[in-house]
């Protein structure tokens, strides 16, 4: 039996207080990763358990964002009163519980509700919106603390941060922190071994011509101009033909979010009708992993963290 109908009965059996309210400390989902669907007008998020007690607990609610899987797109805390809109709900099935029972327009008859507890009005749900790569940004293989939040090498207005090439070099510092050289800074190549780590070097073998220019076929990648044993021209000090390229790579990252909801002050009411409450002063629901979102950063723009 699961942790919340131990609790449930020991407090009726025990410690019934005179208006009916039953205080627990827990529900018991092993599992804290949330489902999610909806549309501009209602959303739900819900857990299902179908081990042994067939049991889920949804809130449903009222949002209005640009897109509605994406709760924030940017780090922080949004409140949501819980209300007659508002709502967290907690159901027991006598039978297994697909997603399908909260993401259809109409839900399918079975399995059936043997208990219902719905929550009343003066709480909250905080949905707090953390970035998953926030580790490295830009997903070029450097982490951010090594990049730093204030330091642009480039120039563009990009901080390395959020920038795919740190050094405008239209080589991409996740394949500038590939390449394989015989020499190494802090762990990154250093092709021309002048101290400074390719994916922060205007000119990567030091031959005169930045590594920008020695883009043969001018499509704004100098990786793809090599000779015939696959050297490519940017890495090689003996060739040093020039071709000015001052246009540069569309700076694209990718963003996943973390949505943690949590409840403060729940009061669940058994909609039986006989008054029994669960009441819950710190509850967290779970957790939701939005899908990636790719956004483009232009240069000299400006972008949160």
């Amino acid at each position: 039996m699961k942790k919340i109908f131990v609790l449930f009965f020991a407090a009726i059996l025990l410690i019934s207080c005179d208006d009916g309210d039953i205080i627990v400390t827990d529900f018991n989902f092993d599992n804290q990763q949330l489902q999610w669907c909806g549309d501009d007008e209602q959303q739900v998020v819900f857990n299902i358990n179908n081990d042994q007690v067939f049991e889920a607990i949804a809130f449903r609610f009222n949002l209005d964002t640009p897109t509605p899987q994406f709760f924030s797109t940017e780090e922080g805390q949004i409140s949501v009163p819980l209300n007659s809109t508002n709502q967290v709900v907690y159901r027991v099935f006598d039978g297994k519980v697909e997603n399908s029972y909260f993401c259809s327009i109409i839900p399918p008859v079975t399995p059936n509700v043997t208990e219902e507890f719905r929550s009343t009005s003066g709480g909250e749900v905080l949905i707090t919106t953390t970035l998953k790569n926030a580790t490295d940004h830009d997903g070029d293989g450097v982490p951010t603390a090594t990049e730093g939040f204030e330091k642009d090498t480039d120039g563009d207005g990009i901080p390395d941060y959020l920038d795919i090439d740190d050094d405008g070099d239209n080589i991409l510092t996740r394949v500038e922190t590939e390449v394989e050289a015989t020499n190494s800074v802090g762990n990154y190549p250093d092709s021309d071994n002048d101290g400074t780590p390719d994916y922060l070097d205007a000119d990567d073998d030091n031959d005169g011509v930045i590594t920008r220019y020695e883009d043969w076929n001018r499509n704004n990648n100098p990786a793809d101009d090599q000779n015939e044993e696959g050297l490519p021209h940017y890495l090689n000090p003996v060739i040093t033909d020039s071709f000015v390229v001052d246009t540069f790579r569309e700076n694209s990252i990718t963003r996943t979010f973390r949505y943690l909801f949590t409840v403060e002050n729940l009061t669940l009411v058994n909609q039986g009708g006989d008054g029994e409450q669960i009441r819950l002063q710190n509850y967290e629901l779970g957790y939701y992993d939005s899908p990636s979102q790719r956004i483009t950063i232009e240069p000299a723009g400006t972008e949160d963290q």
